[in-house]
């Protein structure tokens, strides 16, 4: 069964037939601890196995008595759930009818309740999730503190188990009339024993639990699903340390904590239930009370949580990206007229043909995808050869056009060379020393953090590909990324003894500015002539990955990172099969959609289908995009 098959358990609603994530691991359904007479404390099993009873033994009396208290238990059980299930419709109905954003969403096999929203990024969804507790909170006057948790995409609030029952009820009545869910939390995206709080009532395993999570699923204007069990809030309940050390695991617990505390610090310390950034134990001297700010909202913690960790990163952090709409006539009449010469003879058709060029408004959705899922983002910076994109507005803060020529030297220009251009971003004005590079191709697929790329000392987490490069010299018959690639190589073995082998991966690209500038003095000559490489030739060096990678890894400014990437070649037998995966699933950190050997009589084809692709993945547009657009 697929992943996404298995989710919501007994939560009930029905439509677009999409599968945004692994949200929800399914459990057996439930019956409400609200409902009279249920003696039996396990959760009653759906309602058509119930009704399915084995026979007796036959093997006695005893046997055949305890068959018979089976069946009725079974019956008993069946017809509660049956009971509540009416209830539980009617009350859905009563939610549809009343409030016209929700929907009924299919995930696989199991549907489930989403409110569709006119605008989105994982922040806000984030945010909105955590005002579902926070304001529950307030409400009843439960005191509550911000836990940095080990995810750095949702919000964690910590309660005292002591007010657990309180804040459920608080959330019950004050969501019953919404789309919000409950269950318990089962790695990144799962739930398990999941409810809404429109159904009435919660699961046992849910009001005994020591970590709840509180969301609604978002939806976009298709009914596609963008957020989920993944930005949903967790509440985690908190014991006093006295408490856990009475209990039967008090001592076990203490051992396994006795670093932070000793046992008599501990007794009087709030103890978390699971693992944080900080620390599981939090003494009463050190739960002074501070503040952190999260979206509009000022939200209580404990001093300490506030502080800045070795693994934070505070520095500013841009973008930058090169961009061509090669359709253009001017631009296509002008790429022309330099390529007559003879400077090609020795470069693949493919690194100049016209499919190279070809625009699918990827820059549009590339914005869109660091809007949504990239907030620490300080500037964007989209550089073109004297282009403006027709949509783009300019005049909006945070994105800014940069003409080739504010960063060439005189009597260099035009080139068409993407190796070319990347050897002067480093000269961006303005731009920040940690930035990343992104070709219009490349998409945030789901929420990430500073952390994805860099250290909290500013070390480059570098995206290693697993494909290499390959032996001997560069040539003119392979691709010339790959001969750039051996050119680096000559270029390190040379300096620095060392030899390189692996690619990269076409992901958002960390940089270091200070350390480019650097290179550049190191081997200017290589510089140079790339710089002025019109066209991708045989000769290039590529600065941005291979060279600057290899270069941080040898002098330790850089260290392998951890990439989730999908790249999907348009033109090859499973780009289709790799397309729906990504709109179903979206579990990939970035994404490349590339389209460089589709055939001429395939281009308008391939061209409707990516742009239905990345409207679908992509549905809100960003601040950056004119209205009339």
């Amino acid at each position: 069964m697929h992943e996404t098959s298995r989710m919501w358990g007994s939560l009930a609603c029905a439509a677009v037939r999409t599968a945004r994530f692994p949200l929800i691991q399914a459990a057996a359904s439930w019956a409400p601890t609200s409902v009279p007479n249920n003696p039996d404390p396990r959760p009653p099993r759906p309602a058509h196995e119930a009704l399915l009873f084995t026979r007796p033994s036959g093997r006695g009396r005893h046997n055949s008595t305890m068959g018979l208290q089976a069946k009725r238990s079974h019956l008993k059980r069946a017809l509660v759930e049956r009971a509540w299930r009416m209830r539980a419709s009617a009350r859905r109905q009563a939610l549809f009818s009343g409030d016209p954003a929700l929907r009924e969403v299919s995930l696989g096999d199991q549907v489930v309740c989403g409110r569709v929203v006119e605008r989105f990024t994982a922040a806000e969804a984030a945010a909105r999730n955590l005002g579902l507790v926070v304001d529950a909170c307030d409400a009843v006057g439960i005191s509550y503190f911000l836990v940095p948790g080990t995810s750095r995409v949702r919000h964690t609030v910590g309660v005292n188990m002591a007010d657990r029952d309180r804040l459920l009820a608080a959330m019950e009545e004050r969501h019953a009339d919404s789309g919000a869910f409950i269950g318990r939390p089962r790695g990144a995206d799962r739930l398990i024993h999941a409810a809404l709080f429109a159904d009435g009532g919660l699961p046992k395993a849910v009001r005994d639990a020591a970590v709840v999570r509180v969301g609604e699923v978002l939806l976009g204007p298709a009914g596609q699903v963008v957020a989920g069990a993944d930005l949903a809030c967790d509440v985690e309940f908190w014991r006093d340390g006295a408490a856990v050390l009475a209990g039967a695991d008090g001592q076990q617990r203490l051992a396994e904590l006795q670093l932070q505390a000793a046992e008599e610090v501990f007794s009087e310390a709030l103890v978390a239930p699971r693992r944080n950034r900080v620390s599981d134990v939090v003494p009463p001297s050190e739960q002074k009370p501070a503040w952190v700010r999260v979206r509009e909202r000022d939200v209580a913690t404990f001093q300490p949580f506030t502080e800045l960790t070795v693994d934070d990163v505070d520095f500013p952090i841009d973008v930058v990206y090169t961009w061509v709409d090669g359709d253009e006539p001017a631009m296509r009449e002008k790429r022309n007229r330099y390529r007559t010469g003879g400077e090609l003879a020795e470069i693949l058709d493919k690194e100049t043909n016209e499919s190279r060029y070809t625009s699918h408004d990827e820059l549009r959705y590339s914005l869109r995808s660091v809007w949504m899922y990239a907030p620490f983002v300080r500037n964007i910076y989209v550089v073109t050869d004297g282009q403006v994109p027709r949509w783009l507005d300019t005049s909006v803060p945070g994105v800014r056009v940069v003409d080739h020529r504010e960063i060439f030297p005189e009597g260099v220009l035009p080139v068409f060379n993407s190796h070319a251009i990347e050897t002067r971003l480093h000269h961006i004005p303005g731009l920040s020393e940690h930035y990343l590079y992104f070709n219009d191709d490349v998409f945030v697929g789901r929420p990430v953090t500073p952390q994805h790329f860099f250290q909290g000392s500013g070390i480059m987490r570098v995206p290693m590909s697993p494909l290499k490069i390959g032996l001997g010299d560069a040539h003119s018959r392979e691709t010339a990324t790959n001969a750039a690639s051996k050119n680096v190589r000559r270029l390190l073995k040379g300096e620095y003894g060392r030899f390189t082998t692996n690619n990269f991966m076409h992901t958002p690209l960390p940089q270091r500015q200070s350390y480019l500038h650097e290179l550049e003095e190191r081997f200017p000559a290589d510089f140079d002539r790339t710089m002025r490489s019109r066209f991708r030739s045989p000769e290039d060096i590529a600065v941005t990955a291979p060279l600057h990678y290899n270069h941080a890894l040898m002098a330790g400014y850089g260290m392998r990172g951890s990439f989730k990437f999908r790249y999907v070649n348009i033109s090859r037998d499973d780009a289709e099969s790799r397309l729906t995966d990504l709109t179903k699933n979206r579990r990939f950190d970035f994404f490349c959609v590339n389209d460089v050997d589709v055939p001429q009589d395939m281009r308008e084809s391939v061209h409707k289908r990516i742009g239905d692709f990345l409207d679908e993945y992509f549905p809100f547009p960003s601040p950056f995009e004119r209205d009339s657009a």
